[in-house]
């Protein structure tokens, strides 16, 4: 997902969210015009028409019998034009009255003629006029979501006579295109109806486009710092890894070190115990001729004799430094223990020497309370 985001220009991501919201834009914008035309001002309309044919035969076929066509016309144009009603003749072949105001266009009018009627009294059935006029609606809806009025049994108009029939005509909802253009075009401020919703959608689908490229411009930045961090330790990681490469290597070298040390020191005990054993036998030889020496020269020290071979190989002369090596670390040793006890004696003679002080000066701070005829026996 990370790798996604990161792939995505700039150049393409505005067109593409640009259309994208386009698309959506118009897909609710026709979902919200089927929603408002053909259901809501549908089940309004047929509310209308539910109030009508309880009222309007009645009304209308005692204005018709008392010849008032003037308040026939003013109860048809009572709609403002917004739906039709239309009365023809018992036939339904003459057009005696119809609503003649239109609203902001003409929606209806079309069919206002003998074949559009007969058209329209299938989808919304006609009421008759009569002479009695009649006191029951024959015509209903059972609630505004009802596709067709339904007939009521019971209402009878037997012995009446007819004279004329009233239409109820539904205005076409606008065309999508021109409903959708007419937003567009209308001043803002008096925006009404589908309008409104178009204006709505609008403003949500801009917010939501908006929304979507700043989210993936706060995720391409999120995911830019957490690649820089990554390869800030990345970084680290190849500077440790060849810091532990490198100690790795001083560790085998200090290994073989050990190695070369202790097989050194393995030669080295070797070489000792060689010359320990060599001198061994020297000092045994010497022992002997020395004895041998005093033998002949009858009780005569073996400091008299000097023994010097004919020719000194190159290690006689080493062999006699360690010779006497032994001898003066003996001395060493016997010095320094001598040394020690003269230190320990040091001490105690300078320890007695301050309990003598203390004795003395004791003793003259006493002969100084002793009264004069007393003979003075302080040091002088």
């Amino acid at each position: 997902m990370d790798k996604f985001f990161l792939s995505i220009n700039n150049r393409i991501l505005l067109p593409v969210v640009f259309l994208g919201g386009i698309v959506v834009w118009f897909f609710l914008c026709e979902a919200h015009y089927q929603s408002y035309w053909n259901a809501t001002i549908y089940r309004v309309q047929t509310t209308d028409f539910n109030l009508l044919h309880h009222t309007l035969p009645s009304t209308l076929s005692q204005l018709i019998i008392a010849g008032r066509d003037d308040e026939v016309q003013n109860v048809l144009d009572s709609s403002f034009g917004i739906f039709g009603l239309v009365v023809t003749d018992p036939s339904g072949e003459s057009i005696l009255y119809k609503t003649n105001k239109v609203y902001h266009r003409k929606s209806w009018q079309s069919k206002a003629t003998p074949e559009g009627l007969l058209a329209e009294g299938k989808k919304e059935p006609f009421d008759v006029l009569t002479d009695p006029p009649p006191l029951e609606p024959v015509w209903q809806h059972e609630s505004p979501r009802a596709e067709a009025a339904v007939r009521d049994e019971n209402a009878s108009n037997a012995g009446s006579r007819v004279i004329g029939h009233l239409y109820y005509v539904r205005p076409d909802p606008p065309p999508f295109l021109e409903d959708l253009t007419g937003f567009i075009t209308t001043d803002p401020r008096e925006l009404s109806g589908a309008k409104r919703g178009y204006l709505f959608i609008t403003l949500t689908t801009i917010g939501f486009s908006l929304v979507v490229i700043l989210l993936v411009f706060l995720r391409q930045r999120m995911v830019e710092m957490r690649q820089i961090e990554l390869n800030h330790i990345q970084r680290e990681l190849d500077i440790r890894r060849k810091a532990l490469e490198h100690l790795s290597a001083e560790l085998v070298a200090q290994k073989s070190r050990k190695t070369w040390l202790e097989r050194e020191a393995d030669d080295s005990y070797k070489r000792a115990l060689h010359l320990k054993q060599s001198l061994e036998k020297l000092r045994d030889s010497l022992a002997l001729v020395n004895a041998n020496g005093i033998e002949r020269n009858g009780g005569e020290t073996s400091q008299s004799i000097k023994i010097r071979p004919a020719v000194h190989p190159p290690s006689a002369l080493l062999e006699e430094i360690e010779q006497l090596i032994p001898a003066l670390t003996d001395n060493a040793g016997s010095l320094k223990s001598q040394a020690t006890l003269l230190h320990d004696y040091c001490a105690i003679l300078e320890q007695r020497q301050a309990e003598m002080k203390n004795i003395v000066e004791n003793a003259y701070t006493k002969a100084q309370q002793i009264p004069e005829n007393i003979l003075d026996m302080s040091p002088r």
